[in-house]
């Protein structure tokens, strides 16, 4: 820009959807700015009589130094220009892939001042929450949930995809999904998430997050043969011994099972006690 001092930037919010940056879109942004009036009068400056330099006396103490600098009205230009506001609709390209708060410079679109480069309109990508996944990066997270059933056995689904093609995603035959850290299981789909950014040919992957959900209850005559199936143990443990006590397990919330016992101010609970003599002394004769 050629040495010249530059007229500020101006920054503006673009807020896209997750389909937009998957695909790509050109949105248009209205702008108003002021620029110079190349057809205006011109006139002398008034603060530095045309010069274009001021003087400006800097004191510190008993100590003043007069320091030169471009006049602050005209710019060092000299002469004082007509402004003009002129409004326009300029294109925003978003590029496939594009991540959260990238900056697009629309260069020399800020405003303009006499003796200035023109500064630019910085366009800062944000995205909007999406209903069914989240982006890490140029990955996709989805959440769902599946049955029991579908964990031991085997699951199919059906999940529309951000450029409307369906996806019917199956998991390997024969695997059983185990929950992992958390109580999830993580599966992915490669090549299934966001274009990656400036190189729209290659794709982040799709992560399957699982939520296994239980049956509340099972018909007691279908136990026998799930035992079966799942391999339990077909007789009691060789640890029990005739006349052992069965324990049937419960629902109990802990915290409230904290509280059993506990008196205000953490007190045990009371015993009799005596007055503190240490009990009945003996009575001499």
């Amino acid at each position: 820009r050629g040495g010249r001092p530059t007229t500020k930037d101006v920054v503006r919010l673009l807020w896209v959807s997750l389909e937009e940056v998957y695909a790509g879109v050109t949105r248009q942004i209205h702008v108003s700015r002021k620029v110079i009036d190349e057809g205006g009068d011109t006139a002398t400056c008034e603060e530095c009589s045309g010069r274009g330099r001021v003087i400006e006396v800097i004191r510190m103490g008993p100590i003043a130094q007069r320091i030169q600098q471009d006049c602050p009205v005209c710019h060092g230009v000299g002469r004082s220009a007509a402004m003009k506001t002129l409004r326009e609709t300029l294109d925003v390209f978003v590029e496939k892939g594009t991540p959260e708060g990238h900056k697009i410079h629309l260069h020399g679109k800020a405003d303009e001042a006499p003796g200035h480069d023109t500064g630019d309109i910085v366009i800062a990508v944000k995205e909007k929450e999406h209903p069914r996944f989240m982006r890490k990066g140029a990955d996709l997270y989805l959440n769902r949930e599946i049955s029991l059933a579908e964990a031991l056995t085997g699951f199919r689904m059906v999940v529309p995809h951000l450029d409307g093609r369906k996806l019917v995603i199956k998991s390997k035959p024969g695997e059983i999904l185990k929950p992992q850290k958390g109580g999830l299981t993580l599966k992915a789909v490669e090549g299934a998430g966001m274009p990656i950014h400036q190189d729209p040919f290659k794709f982040g992957n799709l992560f399957l997050v699982l939520a296994v959900k239980f049956p509340e209850a099972l018909d007691p005559t279908a136990m026998g043969e799930l035992r079966r199936l799942l391999g339990a143990p077909e007789h009691p443990s060789q640890d029990e011994d005739e006349g052992d006590e069965d324990a049937e397990l419960q629902d109990i919330d802990p915290f409230e099972s904290s509280k059993t016992g506990v008196k205000v101010g953490g007190e045990a609970y009371d015993e009799d006690e005596g007055d503190g003599s240490g009990g009945a002394a003996c009575q001499q004769q």
